[in-house]
């Protein structure tokens, strides 16, 4: 009892362990490992690899491990005491079973291998259809879904009953039948010895059952040792992830940043994602304090790098972004980052209430300051309507509109009073209305601070200070709207097709 005590108080402890440190490991790797893998390959590993044979290798195990060696040293001096032949013939034995032994796992590794990355491929499978239901529901496809997934559980438990197969061969088949010719030459020389008379009755009981207990042992030891074979599977595949550096750290000597005042820099900046296949080139320009600047451009021209270059989410091949005349690179990412408001095309809501998804941006913050975030974002009216108010739970945002959960972002924003504001299409996804109410709520709260967007629909930025408009990776024009549109250039093609398409005169559109 106190055993399975102990073993589960340690499965518990390292398991938590062991998941935490995965966990903050994936969140410390770059955009461009979640851009190879699918996230059913990290939720697997997490759960399924972490856990069950991982886990017991080092509860069981290794108690295990010295509980048989014990046996075997003392079975093996009592019966060489006894008679040394047998106890050789025993050691002898040990070879050519543990040869069979990992031949057989050998195999079973493998399979075990190509079991759990069925398993893997599962649970990406599950994962997507209920991520993509709307979609599934919406294109009617619930019963090729379902046939899809059954499917894939069915080729699952095709390599499961492969492993069940082979692993009854090995263990009732060719290592029973090595451990039964053992067993049947003991007995025919024991019995032999007390034929001739080398052995009494009782001795010929006492040495077969020593010989029994030491090949039992030595036999579990083999066995043993193979399993710890089979359990290092998981941890295999654990270790592929945990051993991937993370491409964007810490200089040795990064320092924190002091209070931002929002001055941007970016110097002959290139990128990027493939070698050899440049998505920016030679960037260059300054955002000045309180300045607020739009990229446009068409789309794959590389205006959303920018700003994940700018959140140091890439490492750019080339050039350098200074903020407040200090390199991006020469300071602690977290503390950078913490003085950033980041809103997002689509805004992610976690599950909790109101209140927790607004303080997200700042941990720490008290009541007053969530709801004066609120106010700002012109979400305190909606959220005071709910009888629950800021306890309102919201799990992933689900009941909200495309433009109350932009709100949330933009709230959750601000509610760190950011010097540098940095705006990535937030109304891309929102109806011309909706899109118009949340523009006016961002130009109000931008008033002071440093204002970055990425701009789809040119409309949106017509008032601001810079607009910058990039083709195929550079910088092809700026200015401001009235500028630009002047220069007859790629900016007024664009928006002379989006006015047009929107049903509006570009006179009218022009004169706003």
């Amino acid at each position: 009892i106190v055993r399975q005590i102990i073993s589960w108080y340690i499965d518990m402890k390292v398991t938590i362990h062991l998941r935490t440190i995965f966990y903050d490991h994936l969140h410390r790797l770059s955009l461009s490992f979640f851009r190879t893998r699918p996230i059913g390959e990290h939720m697997y590993r997490s759960t399924s690899d972490i856990g069950g044979g991982l886990i017991t290798m080092i509860t069981d195990d290794v108690p295990n491990f010295v509980t048989i060696l014990y046996q075997i040293i003392w079975t093996g001096i009592l019966l060489s005491v006894v008679d040394w032949r047998i106890t050789a013939f025993i050691f002898l034995y040990a070879f050519p079973y543990t040869a069979l032994s990992h031949y057989f796992y050998t195999r079973l590794q493998d399979t075990q291998r190509d079991q759990r990355m069925q398993g893997q491929y599962v649970t990406a499978l599950l994962r997507d259809g209920v991520a993509g239901a709307k979609t599934v529901k919406g294109y009617g496809r619930i019963l090729w879904s379902v046939r899809r997934y059954a499917a894939r559980l069915v080729e699952a438990r095709r390599f499961h009953l492969r492993y069940v197969f082979l692993s009854v061969i090995a263990h009732h088949g060719a290592l029973w039948g090595l451990s039964f010719v053992l067993e049947y030459s003991m007995w025919l020389y024991v019995a032999y010895q007390t034929m001739v008379g080398h052995l009494s009755i009782g001795e010929f009981s006492v040495v077969y059952f020593l010989a029994r207990q030491f090949e039992i042992p030595m036999q579990r030891m083999v066995q043993l040792i193979q399993n710890v074979r089979l359990q290092l599977v998981p941890a295999e595949r654990i270790l592929q992830t945990l051993d991937v550096k993370p491409e964007i750290q810490d200089a040795p000597d990064a320092a924190p940043v002091p209070p931002l005042k929002g001055r941007i820099e970016f110097r002959d900046v290139s990128f990027e994602y493939v070698s050899g296949t440049p998505v920016l080139n030679d960037i260059h320009l300054t955002i000045e304090p309180g300045q607020r600047v739009a990229f446009v451009g068409p789309s794959g021209s590389g205006k959303s790098t920018l700003l994940y270059l700018l959140l140091r989410l890439y490492e750019q091949t080339a050039g350098q972004i200074l903020v407040d005349g200090l390199d991006i690179r020469s300071v602690k990412m977290l503390s950078y980052r913490n003085q950033l408001g980041v809103v997002l095309q689509e805004t992610f809501l976690f599950g909790g209430t109101v209140a927790e998804n607004i303080r997200y941006g700042k941990l720490k913050a008290t009541d007053e300051e969530v709801q004066r975030a609120a106010r700002m974002a012109e979400l305190h009216d909606f959220i005071a309507s709910h009888p629950d108010g800021y306890n309102r739970h919201l799990g992933e945002g689900t009941r909200l509109s495309g433009g109350q959960k932009q709100r949330f972002g933009v709230a959750r924003a601000l509610i760190r009073d950011p010097a540098i504001l940095i705006l990535d299409a937030p109304t891309a996804s929102l109806d011309t209305l909706v899109e118009g109410n949340v523009m006016d709520t961002i130009r109000k709260v931008s008033k002071g601070r440093t204002a970055v967007t990425v701009a789809t629909r040119l409309v949106t930025v017509t008032d601001v200070e810079a607009i910058y408009v990039l083709d195929r990776g550079r910088i092809v024009e700026r200015g401001t709207h009235g500028q630009l549109l002047a220069l007859n250039g790629l900016y007024r093609r664009m928006w002379d097709e989006q006015t047009q398409l929107g049903g509006l005169s570009r006179e009218g559109m022009a004169a706003d």
